[in-house]
């Protein structure tokens, strides 16, 4: 693997936005404020985690804990 190289961190002509300092990305099409939620598995049990750093309660069942997070992403 000695002939492979690391990517470099200078731009590229693939990203367009890394040459030109004047042009904005397209924004998101959610707002800042969503929640995502992702499961996270520890031993036997697995909770619901959002982006806000809300948890969910500790489950065994991983249908119960994806309820969890997507009732936290309904809420306001």
């Amino acid at each position: 693997m000695a002939d492979q190289q690391a990517p470099s961190a200078r731009p590229t002509a693939a990203d367009p936005t890394a040459s030109d300092p004047t042009t904005v990305a397209p924004a998101s099409a959610e707002p800042a404020t969503a929640h995502r939620t992702t499961t996270v598995e520890k031993g036997r049990f697995t909770a619901a985690h959002c982006t806000c750093g809300w948890r969910g309660p500790a489950r065994r069942a991983r249908s119960k804990a994806r309820t969890d997070g997507t009732e936290h992403e309904a809420s306001p």
